[in-house]
């Protein structure tokens, strides 16, 4: 770490678990002040005990307009050798960002996370098409870009530079593990699981297609679909008609989806498109792999046989092969398992990471 680095200031309008553990890891060199919304990261440690973190002075923001003043006034006042941002989605967040940093940069390093430096298609394509221009002037200014992995790095060159594609501030950091709870052995059977938000980039129909192979082979195994969206909404009933599947509609708490990933033996990304992916994080963070597809940032984390198996974009017929496999050898299972376990304390080990991020300042 450079010795100039004393004091950061962390901005986090979104991804709030994902900022306050960085933010405790980089305490452990620096004073750290975390802007967020606490209401949100109360919630999503909802049920479930928050890491201490004495080294973090929280400060509560909301991001709405009216506060751009106490923010920057705040900022100032810790006088940061560091401001950290993480890339917001709306665009009063945006504007907040593009301000402080531009405020900032004279007498601070100046910071940002991408972590999707394409927009995922559906309704974070139209928000990103919105806020393009001032992402794109918050992007210049800053001294130093962060993404989650080699794939995510060729995304932005190609998306925000022209060729040849090259960016000297631009630097990699893994995605730490997230919604880690305590080490829960794998059920009896084969169960998979897949939550979130489900928009048409997720995949579920890939998935169901691939489901109903494995109903027709007779193999034995569980599915649960945990969350909402278009997507489950249409395909829903689809899937509650077959064998082995549960669908659980609507919001799943934090301390619901370590459950649930603690219930299963790995969990299912049939993605046909992706940027990073914080459900890969949360698997590995609870030692279960993920079957996933071979798409954006998700090869950057999945070695394949290893921590994972990995499937080709809307290739059913691959996917329901890989599910079938599973179902079949529980010693492949388990050596997945380990090798996830192994990656979250690793790789994805958030003391590692915010040394890296430290250096890369």
């Amino acid at each position: 770490m450079s010795s100039s680095i004393r004091r950061i200031v962390m901005v986090a309008p979104h991804f709030e678990e994902y900022a306050f553990l960085l933010a405790r890891a980089l305490a452990r060199e620096a004073a750290v002040l975390l802007v967020v919304d606490t209401a949100r990261l109360d919630a999503d440690y909802q049920d479930r005990p928050r890491p201490a973190a004495a080294a973090v002075t929280l400060r509560h923001c909301t991001f709405g307009a009216t506060e751009l003043p106490g923010l920057a006034l705040a900022i100032a006042r810790f006088r940061p050798d560091v401001l950290h941002w993480q890339e917001p989605s709306g665009l009063v967040k945006a504007v907040m960002a593009a301000v402080t940093v531009t405020l900032a940069g004279p007498f601070c390093r100046t910071a940002l996370t991408i972590h999707d430096a394409v927009p995922h298609s559906g309704r974070d394509a139209t928000v990103a098409a919105r806020l393009a221009p001032v992402r794109r002037f918050t992007r210049a200014r800053v001294q130093r870009l962060f993404v989650h992995g080699p794939s995510c790095a060729e995304q932005y060159l190609q998306e925000y530079l022209p060729a040849p594609h090259r960016d000297p501030r631009l630097r990699l950091t893994e995605h730490g593990t997230i919604l880690a709870g305590p080490a829960v052995p794998p059920p009896a059977g084969f169960r998979v699981l897949m939550f979130g938000r489900m928009e048409a980039y997720k995949g579920l129909d890939v998935l169901l297609e691939a489901w109903r192979l494995l109903v027709a082979r007779g193999v034995t195994a569980a599915l649960e679909l945990a969350g909402s969206g278009p997507e489950l909404d249409q395909l829903g009933p689809e899937f509650a008609a077959l064998p082995g599947v549960t669908v659980t509609p609507g919001y799943i708490s934090s301390a619901q989806v370590i459950a649930k990933i603690g219930a299963a033996d790995a969990l299912v990304l049939p993605y046909h498109s992706a940027t990073q992916s914080g459900v890969l994080a949360a698997a590995m963070g609870n030692g279960r792999f993920a079957v996933a597809s071979r798409v954006g940032g998700i090869p950057d984390t999945i070695e394949h046989g290893n921590n994972g198996l990995l499937v080709e974009p809307g290739d059913a017929a691959g996917l329901a092969d890989a599910l079938a496999r599973l179902a079949n050898d529980p010693a492949l299972r388990r050596h997945l398992q380990s090798g996830a376990a192994r990656t979250a304390a690793t790789r994805l080990d958030w003391e590692l990471i915010a040394q890296g991020i430290l250096a890369d300042y």
